[in-house]
């Protein structure tokens, strides 16, 4: 497989799981706007985005794509439920 078309599949699987993390978790329909892989291969993607029709409330989603796409942390300028 191609590099550019595995990286294509490992951050459409992880925009969709950071999507149904903030619907299932938090109850908040999201937009993603970007992504990044780190620099250490850390097996990871870092999925950035904003709260649907409020691009002023912006997240960072680390997901682990190495273990099942897991969300690994998630940090915000606004609060989450607990």
């Amino acid at each position: 497989m191609q590099e550019n078309n595995k990286e294509k599949q490992i951050v459409d699987k992880a925009t969709e799981k950071t999507i149904n993390y903030f619907k299932e978790k938090q109850n908040l329909d999201v937009t993603i706007t970007d992504y990044r892989f780190p620099s250490n291969d850390l097996e990871s993607v870092f999925i950035t985005g904003h709260i649907k029709d409020d691009e002023s409330k912006e997240f960072t989603a680390t997901i682990d794509y190495n273990n099942n796409y897991n969300v690994g942390s998630v940090s915000t300028n606004f609060s989450l439920k607990k």
